[in-house]
């Protein structure tokens, strides 16, 4: 009987040790999981018998966060749920808040944690030894700066933050203007052409660029562009509205400000080249409708142009007017076409020669390359959208969209700017006046706004930096492009 007795203690010893790991005096016991939500954060606090010292590394994607924990849950505890059971080996919390469920799954001496939130946040792991426990806090409001170096000279930034309507996602590109090896151009889909579009990502790759932003607005259905554009020291379309421009010279300063280009043509008539008649120009390869006066046209706009009722078209060549017309017009390729209302253009006659000078105001003669947006977002350090003044008609105090902009930090680093939007979950998009203001908590000196929407997009070392709102890349009409050499 004792013989027996002595085997049957042995077979009982023997089942605790290889059946029952899970309390083994190295494995923390889980007594409670409690789920506290408010408007401030959201905190899971995983209460334990001991303290757990290292918790495994937090996996996190944009809606899930999970690691694990080396403690296990009792089996009372994995049977009796106050919210419901999925198991015997799981247990859960539900919620309609910002976090949707907290699953805690136990195999092998370990608890693998599981939450489910609505959208981005910080993950803050706290450690509480009195009484012990594991504390997930998941603060509602936050601003978070992610860096990584792709050159020297060049930081690409992911800046994570919340407002009223959800997640807000921006990407700058940090550029520094004293790196020698850096430089800038503008790019465009076709070299010989305005009336012309191509993803960012094929004109950064055929210009063999290290990096690129969408540029200046530009009409949808032909792709000429809108506003300031100078390409290799050459004025390609004249300014709308005198509308804020960035351009830069060949050692990289930089120049943010409103510009107005006029042309003043001097009209010359008889062998003795007398002046007849003084011209005003405010429009350089735009459209007919967005200037006032008199537009001046060169082979890069179009190979003709269809004249509205009204308005007559002088063709010049070699400084003198060889064809005067009324309803559509031949471009020349070695010369240029002007076109005016009859009343002001009318006592130009044929022969007569044209001499044309350009000014802009301010002198931007240093300007090399140059693109335009607007409106301002930041000015001299301070938030300042002035979309009235630059005469945007839209009105931007609802849209909450993706958005592109330039400008300088009060670190002297130039920075190419995106905004994620339209995606709710993800980045909700801004308006301007909420973009400038991240920006200025961002501590810039000066910033545009660039063409947005589905327009934008941020390439840098072979990839699209920016997640796109319509998931592939919009057609545009150029772009500034960093160099690297």
């Amino acid at each position: 009987m004792k013989k027996v007795s002595f085997f049957f203690l042995l077979f009982l010893i023997a089942y605790l040790i290889f059946n029952l790991p899970s309390y083994s005096k190295n494995s923390a016991v889980i007594t409670r999981v409690k789920l506290n939500q408010n408007k401030d954060s959201s905190k899971i606090e995983i209460r334990l018998t001991e303290p757990i010292y290292k918790p495994s590394d937090v996996m996190a994607s944009l809606q899930t966060v999970s690691f694990d924990l080396n403690a296990i849950l009792p089996p009372r505890k994995r049977k009796t749920v106050k919210n419901g059971k999925v198991g015997e080996e799981e247990y859960f919390l539900d919620s309609k808040d910002f976090i949707n469920r907290v699953l805690l799954r136990s195999n092998k001496g370990q608890t693998t944690v599981e939450i489910k939130r609505q959208y981005f946040t910080p993950v803050n792991l706290i450690e509480q030894e009195n009484p012990p426990a594991i504390i997930v806090e998941f603060p509602r409001d936050y601003f978070q700066k992610e860096s990584v170096e792709l050159k020297p000279g060049i930081i690409k930034h992911l800046v994570r933050t919340v407002n009223s309507r959800g997640p807000v996602v921006l990407h700058l590109l940090e550029v520094d203007l004293s790196n020698e090896k850096i430089s800038f151009k503008v790019g465009m889909p076709d070299d010989d052409k305005l009336k012309a579009k191509g993803t960012l990502t094929q004109i950064v790759k055929k210009q063999k660029a290290f990096a690129g932003i969408n540029a200046n607005y530009f009409d949808v259905k032909v792709g000429n562009p809108i506003g300031t554009l100078i390409r290799d020291a050459t004025w390609i379309t004249g300014p709308v509205y005198d509308r804020v421009a960035i351009g830069f010279s060949d050692d990289n300063m930089v120049f943010i400000d409103q510009v107005m280009l006029v042309g003043n043509a001097t009209v010359y008539r008889g062998f003795r080249r007398n002046p007849k008649a003084m011209i005003e120009i405010d429009g350089l390869n735009t459209a007919l409708n967005l200037y006032s006066k008199v537009g001046l046209f060169t082979k890069d706009w179009d190979e003709k142009i269809d004249l509205p009722k009204g308005k007559i078209a002088l063709l010049i060549k070699n400084d003198s007017v060889k064809k005067i017309e009324d309803e559509k017009i031949e471009v020349p390729k070695d010369g240029f076409v002007i076109v005016g209302h009859k009343d002001y253009l009318g006592s130009i006659k044929k022969k007569d020669r044209i001499e044309v000078k350009w000014m802009s105001e301010p002198d931007w003669s240093e300007v090399k390359e140059a693109v335009s947006g607007g409106p301002y977002l930041i000015m001299d350090g301070g938030v300042y959208v002035d979309q009235e003044r630059q005469r945007f008609k839209y009105s931007v105090k609802e849209t909450f969209a993706p958005r592109s902009a330039i400008g300088l930090g009060n670190d002297g680093k130039l920075y190419l700017i995106s905004v994620d939007g339209r995606m709710p979950n993800y980045s909700a998009g801004l308006t301007l006046h909420e973009l400038a203001q991240i920006l200025k908590k961002l501590d810039f000196k000066e910033v545009i706004n660039l063409d947005g929407g589905g327009s934008t997009t941020l390439v840098a070392d072979g990839g699209i930096i920016n997640t796109l709102s319509e998931r592939h890349e919009r057609k545009i009409s150029n772009a500034l492009l960093i160099f690297y050499k």
